[in-house]
């Protein structure tokens, strides 16, 4: 099974990810408004692997939904346990542990979210295994929310951080054509590759849906300020985030599939 050890040291020891909410907060706005689309009003099971320290599990509790949280740092689950102590939203698990071996029962959850396990796993052994598992501990007609990092942001990135001489041209190219760079921990998705994979694992009805879409070259990870602006980039990201032709400007995508009933 592929190692994960750089991924579990890099999230413990070096990447901040209790405030990676405000730092992109497009891109979170965005991920709640398409989730939100596929929660019921109904209390439902939803498990958020590899869910960091909790933003869209104490979200997603606060509305009165069973969350269980579960992500490879032992520091996010700990932070993920202080916040619960802090606001008075309980979880209602918290496990460190590998999103390929979950430890849920078949048949246990209603909706999982893998917003970020996916792009950590660089073989499509390892994340045909996160992705079966997701399969196996849902319930009949129950989903699967993925996000993924897009391979053609390798292009945009270098340009919009003004990365271009960190990241070489030769380092570039390869991320194009293999989706992994050599500066950065991650795998990078084409979106026919994400919908291959999701039905390697047996789910049906899969959309894809671009988070950021036309934004991602517009502008930085940043929902504006002004309330009108905001209002107008999010139309034109909502209005144009199915379309084929515009799936390789976006910095994420996400896959929705269906458990077969």
């Amino acid at each position: 099974m592929e190692n994960n050890d750089k991924v579990k040291d890099f999230n413990e020891n070096e990447y901040k990810e209790v405030d990676r909410e405000t730092r992109e907060s497009l891109e979170f706005v965005r991920s709640k408004i398409i989730i939100s689309r596929y929660v019921t009003n109904n209390y439902i099971e939803i498990a958020d692997v590899g869910g960091a320290t909790g933003a869209y599990s104490f979200w997603l509790a606060k509305m009165g939904h069973h969350v269980h949280l579960l992500d490879l740092a032992q520091n996010h689950i700990d932070i993920a346990k202080e916040e619960s102590r802090k606001s008075g939203i309980n979880l209602a698990s918290y496990d460190c542990a590998d999103a390929r071996e979950l430890p849920y029962t078949n048949q246990s959850m209603d909706l999982i979210l893998l917003m970020g396990a996916l792009y950590h796993l660089h073989t499509p052994e390892a994340r045909l295994m996160c992705l079966s598992e997701a399969y196996r501990v849902l319930k009949p007609g129950g989903l699967v929310i993925c996000t993924v990092m897009n391979r053609y942001n390798s292009i945009i990135s270098p340009f919009k951080y003004k990365l271009f001489d960190r990241f070489t041209r030769s380092g570039i190219e390869d991320a194009l054509k293999t989706g992994i760079h050599d500066k950065a921990n991650f795998y990078a998705h084409t979106p026919n590759e994400l919908i291959s994979e999701m039905v390697s694992a047996n789910f049906e009805s899969i959309q894809l849906i671009a988070v950021e879409g036309v934004a991602n070259a517009l502008s930085d990870n940043q929902l504006p300020s002004d309330e009108r602006e905001a209002s107008r980039l999010l139309w034109c990201i909502e209005i144009s985030e199915s379309i084929p032709d515009l799936f390789g400007v976006t910095r994420n995508l996400i896959g929705v599939g269906k458990k077969r009933i």
